[in-house]
């Protein structure tokens, strides 16, 4: 007899007591909003145990597409995108008919579009989930920008001033924090407010801020790694930098394995070539540490780093098919070619590898894909 198909085996699935399937609902969400929707979307029995996304709070965190990366094609739809789960390797296609009329300026830790209607006047900027289409209205960008720098809202190089990259939500939940590094503005806001909140104006800093576990960091040019502080806001020093580090290279700041880590990239041999030396930050003793390895005990050699002038990502290997990546491995993004190639950087043995061609308007390979989505240009 075969079991498997006895009636007294079968399941209705959508006859699940609202408790269980709450339950469920919950565990799914706690680890990933879009195997949430996708649990919402099988039937009413379902979507009525769990909570509808766009009825919370938009800066509810738990609807927040984490670990999601938006992909750099030249050949993409206009309002069309793939997604790509750097946890688990999935990609996803949304259809996003908010970029008609918005341009993207960069994206949040929290995986969250950073847009601007540059066609107002007052330039409204809003904050975009791919996934839910929830939609954040913040205070337009004219209350954060000095007179000045209102005409390079409709200049021709309007995308390069205002790169949004390092924006994120603070640990209260509610206050966003909108940085543009190449004007040396940063300023804090929540929905409902009239008005941004500059926080400092014309402070010099290296690229690739971060918003890490509620927190905006940024590295000085004088070698000092700041957070922001609310209630006056305000940077205070979180951690120096080892003596040497800027000016000479670029400075990048990236979450991994849930570790704040700092790498420095640097010329070596007359400047033919690249080096790169990867610190952990210690926060609570306010200094870095040299490491070896990414994360370090068991979670070293499983992660590969991406990095870019603007955003780094980290990337565990295992998720994907084997060889594509290698741990303990830097790859750099398209503004740090050194020729046709992506030149990839093993910090283990200080070795160079080349691994990929450079392919911007079709990327053939993964590497090809992570590599551009830092560089800075959504």
């Amino acid at each position: 007899m075969d079991c498997s198909r006895s009636p007294a085996l079968k399941r209705n699935w959508a006859d699940l007591d609202e408790g269980p399937a709450g339950m469920i609902a919950d565990r799914v969400l706690a680890y990933d909003v879009a195997g949430y929707l996708r649990f919402r979307a099988v039937c009413r029995a379902w979507r009525r145990c769990s909570a509808e996304p766009r009825a919370h709070r938009s800066l509810d965190r738990r609807f927040h597409p984490r670990r999601w990366v938006l992909l750099l094609e030249e050949l993409a739809t206009p309002n069309r995108r793939r997604l790509l789960n750097t946890s688990t390797g999935e990609f996803v296609q949304v259809d996003l008919p908010e970029l008609h009329d918005h341009d993207v300026l960069g994206v949040t830790a929290e995986g969250l579009l950073v847009l601007v209607d540059a066609h107002q006047p007052r330039a409204t900027v809003h904050l975009l989930n791919p996934l839910t289409r929830h939609l954040t209205s913040l205070p337009p960008l004219t209350t954060l920008l000095p007179k000045k720098a209102y005409d390079l809202l409709s200049d021709t190089t309007f995308d390069h001033y205002f790169e949004a990259w390092g924006s994120g939500i603070l640990d209260d939940d509610s206050t966003v924090v909108l940085s543009f590094h190449k004007l040396g503005i940063f300023g804090m806001a929540k929905p409902g407010d009239a008005c941004w909140t500059p926080v400092l104006r014309g402070v010099t800093v290296k690229p690739s801020s971060l918003v890490f576990l509620g927190r905006f960091y940024c590295v000085t040019h004088l070698g000092v790694l700041m957070v922001l502080k609310n209630q006056p806001p305000r940077l205070e020093v979180a951690a120096k930098l080892p003596t040497g580090l800027p000016p000479a290279g670029s400075v990048h700041l990236v979450e991994n394995a849930g570790e704040l880590m700092l790498v420095h990239r640097r010329s070596s041999q007359g400047f033919k070539e690249k080096r790169y030396d990867v610190y952990r930050v210690d926060l609570d003793a306010g200094n870095l540490c040299r490491v070896n390895s990414f994360g370090g005990g068991c979670a070293g050699g499983h992660h590969a780093l991406f990095i870019g002038m603007h955003f780094s990502l980290s990337v565990p290997i295992g998720v994907f098919s084997s060889g594509s990546l290698s741990g303990d491995t830097i790859y750099p993004g398209s503004g740090y070619t050194e020729g046709d190639y992506i030149k990839a950087y093993h910090v283990g043995d200080k070795s160079t590898t080349y691994v990929a061609s450079r392919s911007t308007a079709q990327p053939h390979t993964l590497v090809d894909c992570l590599s551009l989505c830092t560089t800075g240009h959504p």
